[in-house]
């Protein structure tokens, strides 16, 4: 299938809407995964070879994007595409946000953490951002390299850290019972462990 290896090519993008028994109740609670250099490499694509059986029990009960592109590389302008809904050319991430390359999203610019909290979510962030300015990209729970620059190859990697900073999220449900919207990017292609 032609869409399926141009997806390869591109990167991995997994959407799961879902609800969590033991989180916040209000509402459809969000996760989104992501990954650099990922692709169709789990069962819930139907892929034979990999064994992902965790992945592929969440899968059926979300809602998965199989046919998600974006026309750049897998980096900030992507980043800014999949977070705005726009191209690059729209958005105005043009290239990688480091401060040498000055290269961010227009001021004015809706993005999906903002509309979710506007909506009454509660939003976080874990692993890479590599987007700015921050007022487009507000998070209510930030754990990336912009909060901590030193810990910034351990927020997209590490999976116990993650898995960490994922549970101290979901804690803040004991005293807020807006839905959630977590977004955790991988700097490492997904890898599932049974």
């Amino acid at each position: 299938n032609y869409k399926r290896s141009m997806s390869t090519v591109a990167l991995f993008c997994l959407l799961l809407v879902f609800s969590l028994s033991n989180a916040c109740q209000n509402g459809k609670n969000i996760l989104f995964l992501i990954a650099d250099d990922g692709g169709f490499e789990a069962g819930v694509y139907n892929n034979t070879a990999i064994r992902s059986p965790n992945i592929d029990v969440l899968g059926q009960m979300s809602t998965i994007f199989d046919h998600a592109y974006t026309s750049v590389s897998s980096c900030s302008p992507s980043r800014s595409a999949i977070l705005t809904g726009l191209p690059t050319h729209q958005n105005g991430m043009y290239g990688l946000e480091h401060g040498v390359h000055h290269f961010q999203s227009f001021e004015g610019v809706h993005s999906l953490p903002m509309i979710l909290h506007d909506a009454g979510y509660r939003t976080g962030i874990i692993g890479k951002k590599h987007v700015a300015p921050m007022d487009v990209y507000p998070f209510d729970y930030s754990k990336t390299e912009i909060d901590d620059p030193s810990m910034s190859l351990q927020y997209g990697r590490n999976i116990t850290l993650i898995k960490e900073l994922a549970q101290d999220f979901l804690s803040g449900c004991k005293n807020d019972s807006r839905p959630i919207f977590l977004y955790n990017f991988y700097t490492l292609a997904l890898i599932e462990t049974t």
